[in-house]
């Protein structure tokens, strides 16, 4: 089945994709509508599959992230099981499915059940289709090797070096290059392409979900089990180009996400070593991406100016063998000493524009009070009732989002189609219902964008919903987590259910997801109420209802105001009341256009 973002849920929380088309289509008309959730899949940790494994006797290898064992469909000992969400996957036979079809078919052993490979791998019909026109890069003369290298500016490599990387082809145009993705270097299940004319022109083969890597063996060993994990082609190219004892490894979508599909072709390695680009979203990445790999085997090259990427290191004449070795270890001790992390301090100082977060597009005065967005923070929006809190914090995370930055929406207070609606609206800057004719193409570019939407409505329990959300964050790679709003949450669970008073329910639900939000390396923007006061004052921080842990958590503390002029009409501005990062507090003008559902400061211009 496909899911919205077309991408293989194991969470019964994520909304078909085509169905959320269709119900948000219906409802630009009808203004009402319902959606439907699906599958199952076990509680987060390992144990729960582990522990279904033991009770049936079935022998499992426990390796980094995923449990191998015995495929029952084609006998060999290559089904690999992920240990945080129960999807599996047999690099054999190319069985998969997520937890629940794992359990029937287990538990069903006698009877006959399908379970079909997914369309993900016609990516190889399409590939071998264009085989016959590819021509293998070591069989071709030398002239048109140099020839090749000379377009992407990378004469100098070694060309018997470059013969060694498995899967590479040209056309027979010499126009473009072509990689093949494998998965646990057994299948073809993708490609890469790159357009010799504009190296920055690269397309990744299937676009929306590929489930192999580009493995490139070491030139000193075959038994080596350190690999250098790179996330452009051309990155590859170089490292491939030099001497070295490590295997390379080369992502297919870069740092935009790591899907839980690939994992098992990168359990053989103990040795990681991230080597990304030195900006702020590939800096992240890194971080998140060995959360999902296990920290302990992921070390990771930090960003400053002598540690560029691999391919700018080249350009830079840079020694590359020098860089590797300065690879830190992603995790530290509980006490360390400033020399352990001296380095990292050193990178964000030499990187400081990039600390600051990633800019909002549509909010330049945000950035110069905020700095930007930044991962691992704790944000709170208050505001008046029926003072924009939801539509401002919609185009808020739609900025980033189209910017690349996988967010998470929980609407508890509004349904998924309605808040579309209005995002949907504020992407297209017009009326939607009153160009319909335009609906599919805006519908088609939507839905590139790397949003998600949680199916809670209205008072959900809190630990249902932190394990939605860190199941999320594990396979989607979120880096931005909207709650609207606390108080829906409130008030349901046994725990709560014993004369616990609401205030203690919130400080609990504000520690859960501080504590989330630093582990994870995510950002989580949490809207509430404020408690009830005069129309005629102004709010403050002591106005968000609650106690004191809720502010004193926060690292921005955002607060919609409105001001009565004395022409009676109201104007609206955004106070940033609290900025934990550089202190740097102010106000922010919000004026409303109708026709866009928007406060972009672009409007005014």
């Amino acid at each position: 089945m496909k899911l919205y973002r077309s991408i293989k849920s194991c969470s019964k929380f994520l909304i078909p994709r085509e169905l959320f088309k269709q119900k948000l289509y219906f409802s630009i008309q009808n203004q009402t509508s319902k959606i439907s959730s699906s599958d199952d899949r076990p509680t987060s940790g390992d144990f729960f599959v582990s522990k279904l494994l033991d009770s049936l006797k079935i022998p499992y290898k426990n390796q980094f992230t995923c449990l191998l064992i015995r495929c029952s469909f084609c006998n060999n000992t290559s089904l690999y099981i992920n240990k945080i969400t129960g999807w599996f996957i047999c690099t054999h036979c190319l069985r998969c499915g997520d937890w629940s079809i794992f359990k029937s078919y287990t538990n069903k052993h006698n009877e006959k059940i399908c379970v079909p490979t997914p369309k993900n791998f016609e990516a190889v019909k399409d590939f071998k289709n264009k085989a016959d026109s590819l021509i293998n890069f070591k069989l071709l003369k030398t002239s048109s090797k140099k020839s090749i290298l000379k377009s992407l500016n990378m004469e100098d490599l070694k060309l018997q070096y470059l013969d060694r990387i498995p899967g590479l082809y040209v056309n027979s145009e010499n126009s473009s290059l072509y990689l093949t993705m494998m998965l646990d270097n057994k299948t073809i299940v993708g490609y890469k392409e790159i357009k010799l004319e504009n190296s920055l022109n690269q397309n990744t083969v299937p676009d929306d979900c590929c489930w192999g890597i580009a493995q490139v063996p070491p030139l000193t060993s075959n038994h080596s089990q350190s690999a250098i994990i790179v996330d452009d082609f051309k990155h590859l190219l170089v490292l491939a180009g030099h001497q070295s004892s490590h295997h390379i490894i080369c992502l297919p979508h870069g740092v935009r996400k790591l899907p839980q599909e690939l994992l098992p072709s990168l359990e053989y390695f103990n040795r990681l070593i991230l080597w990304f680009g030195n900006d702020q979203i590939a800096w992240n990445s890194a971080r998140t991406f060995a959360k999902k790999l296990i920290e302990s085997r992921c070390y990771f090259i930090r960003p400053t100016d002598d540690q560029p990427s691999p391919y700018l290191a080249y350009k830079l004449g840079l020694n590359i063998e020098k860089i590797l070795k300065t690879a830190d270890k992603m995790v530290h001790p509980s006490i360390i000493q400033f020399s352990t992390i001296r380095n990292e301090v050193f990178a964000e100082l030499q990187n400081h524009d990039k600390t600051l977060g990633m800019k909002w597009t549509k909010f330049p005065a945000l950035n110069k009070i905020i700095g930007g967005h930044r991962r691992g923070e704790l944000t709170l929006l208050t505001g008046p009732t029926g003072s924009g809190k939801t539509t401002f914090i919609s185009e808020y995370s739609l900025d980033l989002a189209e910017q690349g930055l996988p967010t998470l929406w929980g609407s508890f207070e509004i349904r998924n189609q309605r808040l579309a609606k209005i995002m949907l609206q504020q992407f297209a800057k017009e009326p939607v219902h009153l160009n319909l004719d335009l609906f599919d193409n805006l519908a088609d570019q939507f839905e590139k964008l790397p949003l998600y939407f949680l199916t809670f409505h209205g008072p959900q329990p809190l630990n249902m919903v932190m394990d939605a959300v860190m199941n999320a964050v594990y396979v989607y790679d979120i880096g931005h987590v909207i709650i609207d709003n606390v108080q829906f949450m409130m008030g349901i669970g046994a725990k709560y259910d014993m004369g616990s008073e609401r205030f203690w329910q919130q400080d609990s639900i504000i520690a859960e997801f501080r504590r989330f939000a630093t582990y994870s390396n995510c950002h989580v923007t949490l809207v509430m109420h404020p408690r009830k006061e005069k129309d005629v004052e102004q709010l403050s921080i002591s106005s968000i209802f609650g106690t004191a842990k809720a502010t004193q958590e926060a690292d921005n503390i955002l607060i919609i105001q409105n001001k009565v002029m004395e022409s009676l009409q109201i104007k609206k501005y955004l106070q940033i009341s609290k900025n934990r990062y550089s202190g740097n507090l102010g106000v922010m003008s919000l004026e409303f256009n109708k026709q866009s559902l928007s406060f972009s400061q672009q409007n005014d211009k």
